[in-house]
């Protein structure tokens, strides 16, 4: 029997045998290392650690494997796809038009994760995207007299104009089961929204969601009650209209209308939210209206991070549709294959 331990990141092959990334040897795997713990290279290498004799004249460089580290930066497609193979991961869509507060609500939630502060009952359980959720709380950390910056996060911009990065987040349930939940939430720049709500043909953008086990659909508090208001809930109902007819978004994918900066309005639900939460019904998806302040800026009265992981706990916990468009009752079996579709 081969024994050796694989360099990626939660890989269980020491332990089951099984390769993450479905290599039916795992010795026909680059990432897997024998029992020695070392790599023969038989070509020139930069830096080595070591020589070892193989004969009266013969050397040949070895090196050591130690465990390697994420980059810590987004995640693609491919990063992605190796996570769901090893466990179960929620796709969340995060979406909204520029300066909606999408990436505020994605700093919130890490802030609050990585400083123990989620609440109670679940904990902060790791990340492979550490780096790009500092990135974008980076601002956060430069107040001004004790005030919040009037921009709080940079706007996003991806390396690819037309990929969707992704950001990991774990938290655990501290309760006897102690699930662990992997989030992977999209980070997509405004543009991304008003693009579909322009063009129908802008709708490949967003097919990956169609995978989706949830959205948040992320709406200016202060728009919904200011004379814009009637502007803003058509825009953002032909947004829904193309999610559901052009990208093709199933019935079975709950929503979540994040009604962020929520704390500048009262903590007020505006009426016209209600108008959208009831047509996203009418459609015939489920739907939650969620009052939200990522970061308060009157926080002696609204606590920052309310309704974030309200939002997230929502789609995390939401039961999935049964063919014939009930909810089937809970079972113990594994979820993990629920959202694709053959």
């Amino acid at each position: 029997m081969t024994t050796g331990a694989c360099e990626k990141l939660d890989c269980t092959v020491a332990t089951t045998g099984r390769c993450l990334i479905s290599h039916p040897d795992p010795l026909s795997c680059p990432h897997f290392r024998s029992g020695s713990d070392v790599v023969e290279l038989s070509v020139e290498v930069p830096e080595v650690e070591a020589t070892e004799s193989i004969g009266d004249d013969e050397v040949l460089p070895i090196i050591t494997v130690g465990r390697t580290f994420h980059q810590g930066i987004e995640l693609g497609a491919d990063d992605a796809v190796e996570i769901m193979r090893a466990r179960y991961a929620h796709l969340i869509g995060v979406l909204g038009s520029t300066d909606a507060g999408k990436t505020c609500l994605l700093s919130s939630l890490y802030l609050m994760a990585s400083g123990g502060t989620l609440p109670a009952g679940y904990q902060f359980a790791g990340s492979l995207t550490l780096q790009a959720f500092e990135d974008r709380a980076r601002g956060l950390r430069e107040w001004e007299k004790g005030a919040l910056p009037t921009q709080l996060v940079d706007h996003t911009v991806l390396a690819h104009p037309r990929q969707p990065s992704l950001l990991h987040l774990a938290i655990q349930e501290k309760a006897a089961n102690r699930r662990r939940v992997d989030l992977l939430l999209t980070d997509l720049p405004g543009e991304w929204t008003d693009n579909l709500v322009l063009r129908a043909a802008n709708a490949p953008s967003f097919e990956f969601l169609r995978r989706a086990d949830g959205i948040i659909i992320v709406v200016d508090g202060k728009l919904l009650v200011s004379h814009q208001q009637f502007v803003e809930v058509q825009r953002i109902r032909q947004f829904i209209e193309r999610l559901s007819t052009n990208v093709g978004i199933g019935r079975d994918v709950p929503f979540v209308l994040l009604i962020s900066k929520s704390d500048e309005i009262a903590m007020r639900m505006p009426e016209s939210a209600i108008e959208l939460k009831e047509y996203l019904e009418s459609l015939g998806y489920r739907a939650t209206a969620v009052s939200a302040a990522a970061f308060s800026r009157l926080p002696n009265e609204v606590k920052s991070g309310t309704g974030v992981f309200e939002a997230i706990e929502t789609l995390i916990n939401s039961e999935p549709i049964g063919q014939n468009g009930s909810i089937p009752p809970a079972t113990s079996t594994d979820r993990s294959f629920q959202r694709f579709k053959s």
